[in-house]
């Protein structure tokens, strides 16, 4: 019985942590470039060799990791030509505070000192260095290669990326990925793309996939809820009456 009220208890931690997963995704469906993430669960089996295969006795019900699924988001036309789409794999590269990361979020602007940035503020990378633009020139064109021009003038062309499949990274923020292991995975070149201007990627968040099964892990987190509250019960009753019998 203890087992059981163990096992109940694990459910509802699991389910309020897949709930929080939810919710997020949800908060972010505007977010430009953002991937929904989910959350993965096991049960494991602590003791193999019982030979009286009692139910759940030997169990365990624990959140295994976060996923993100990293699907394509539907293009978006803005008409800005600062907005950029990556078409295909890859990501475009940037500099955080942190060090190099990279994102599908191209809502790109000129900062103060001219150099292209992303939203955060962070500087937008080219194959050698940062992009500069020129403030009292017309707006840049950009090719579906990633080379920036202004007039006849190429300001750099934008490094885009991509990593072996699947992907192991981190997000950090809202849009923007770092390697988990920055010694093992390595940024490689994409192996096909196109860079669309005037175009944003829009959150790849499925909107009725995500209500489905947030109600679906409300309704389970209320019967683990009534299972605990049960056995408790009945915990209850052998101790304090069955006791005094």
């Amino acid at each position: 019985m203890i087992q059981g009220i163990y096992l109940a208890s694990q459910g509802m931690t699991m389910l309020m942590q897949k709930q929080d997963q939810i919710a997020n995704n949800l908060a972010n469906i505007n977010t430009t470039g953002y991937k929904e993430s989910g959350l993965f669960a096991k049960e494991l089996n602590k003791c193999l060799a019982d030979t009286k295969r009692q139910p759940y006795v030997n169990m365990a019900i624990k959140p295994d990791e976060v996923y993100v699924d990293y699907s394509e988001g539907a293009p978006r036309t803005t008409g800005n030509p600062m907005d950029l789409l990556v078409k295909g794999s890859g990501f475009f590269t940037v500099m955080t505070p942190n060090g190099v990361g990279y994102t599908r979020n191209g809502n790109f602007s000129s900062d103060p000192d001219g150099f292209l940035v992303n939203s955060e503020g962070w500087k937008v990378m080219s194959k050698e260095g940062y992009i500069k633009l020129d403030q009292d020139a017309p707006a840049p064109t950009v090719t579906g290669e990633g080379e920036v021009l202004q007039g006849n003038e190429t300001k750099g062309i934008l490094r885009i990326v991509d990593f072996e499949k699947p992907y192991n990274l981190l997000r950090m923020g809202t849009s923007c990925f770092i390697p988990k292991n920055a010694d093992e995975t390595k940024p490689i070149q994409s192996p096909g793309y196109v860079i669309r201007q005037g175009f944003l990627e829009s959150s790849n968040v499925n909107i009725i996939k995500n209500m489905v099964e947030m109600i679906a892990a409300y309704r389970n987190f209320e019967a683990d809820q009534r299972a605990l509250l049960a056995q408790d019960q009945t915990l209850d009753k052998a101790a304090n009456q069955v006791g005094r019998i």
